[in-house]
């Protein structure tokens, strides 16, 4: 008996099978969709949540290995290949792209459903490993914003704010749920580099020298070394945005001088929402900006500063807040 209703994906170029295997699926008490192939799947992937993908190998154009070595790397979808293909090896390689099953046509609905239960089941544990990580990733970025705290003044409400910030900014974006809740979690490291410099220096009051700016802008590299090199994704992710979040659209920032795209997307995102909550915050330097103050400053560096695409998605969130407040 199955534990509970799933959302399923069926990726085959046979108009016939899909049909078959949808008509399983709902008259198990599944929801399921289907496309004809990797492009179709990739785009239905980008705009719903599957929990679980039955996916033909023989497609055309890209195979159906190609996704699921993608969707290796996704949590909470679990993958069954549906195939007619009979060579040797194909479902060893398949289980080693991170297939939970393998079914080979024709079959009936008890093997298909059979593996879906698998499947499922298999999905459900990852989920609370996952789950378990998380939670003890987000206590680990909390106790370090409190170490940020003692060193640079920051507040640990800054970093949950540009967390917040930058996780609505992707949403807006059209990103993936999944990859809007890495950045959430990896964000607040951002300026994990500034434990580095000099107390005096991070809390002084007038304008830096250019030595002084130097040895500052030293934390993105520093950050980035801090926290790459583990294997984790949201540890890696966290480490490219220490490290690219003062790049600039126009290449003109720091460290590395990166310009329009070749800046990682979550750097570009993290940059706005950065610069906006610092703004409208005090400062030891200066009293807190107007809101209206600072998101006008933000457009009018949009295209030198900051991704004109990221800017938009900003000031769209922002008039959905202020209608909603109104």
């Amino acid at each position: 008996m199955l534990l509970r209703h799933e959302t399923i994906l069926c990726v085959d170029d046979d108009p016939g099978v899909r049909k078959a295997i949808r008509r399983m699926l709902v008259d198990a008490g599944h929801t399921c969709e289907t496309a004809g192939d990797v492009c179709e799947a990739r785009r239905l992937l980008a705009r719903d949540r599957y929990s679980i993908v039955l996916c033909d190998i023989g497609l055309p154009g890209e195979s159906g290995l190609d996704l699921l070595a993608e969707l290796g790397h996704e949590p909470g979808i679990a993958t069954v290949m549906v195939t007619g293909s009979t060579e040797p090896g194909t479902a060893g390689l398949a289980l080693e792209l991170g297939a939970t099953g393998y079914v080979t046509k024709p079959f009936g609905p008890d093997e298909l459903l059979i593996n879906v239960d698998t499947a499922a089941r298999r999905r459900r544990k990852d989920e609370a490993v996952n789950e378990e990580l998380r939670l003890a990733y987000a206590e680990t970025v909390k106790r370090l914003g409190r170490a940020m705290e003692y060193h640079d003044g920051e507040t640990g409400a800054h970093l949950e704010r540009v967390g917040d910030a930058a996780a609505a900014i992707a949403r807006e974006l059209g990103l993936p749920a999944v990859v809007s809740e890495r950045i959430a979690l990896a964000s607040p490291l951002h300026d994990i580099g500034k434990i580095a410099i000099s107390e005096r220096l991070l809390r002084k009051r007038g304008p830096l020298s250019r030595c002084e700016r130097l040895e500052m802008e030293r934390h993105t590299e520093v950050g980035h070394d801090l926290l790459a090199g583990s294997g984790n994704e949201l540890l890696e992710l966290a480490a490219t945005i220490a490290w690219t979040h003062h790049e600039r659209w126009d290449g003109t920032g720091y460290p590395r001088r990166l310009a329009g795209e070749d800046i990682p997307v979550a750097g570009r995102i993290v940059a706005v929402a950065d610069v906006y909550d610092a703004l409208t915050s005090d400062r030891p330097y200066r009293r807190a900006w107007l809101r209206e103050d600072a998101f006008d400053f933000i457009r009018t560096e949009a295209e030198a500063a900051f991704d004109p695409a990221v800017v938009d998605a900003f000031e769209h969130l922002l008039f959905r807040t202020r209608r909603s407040a109104a």
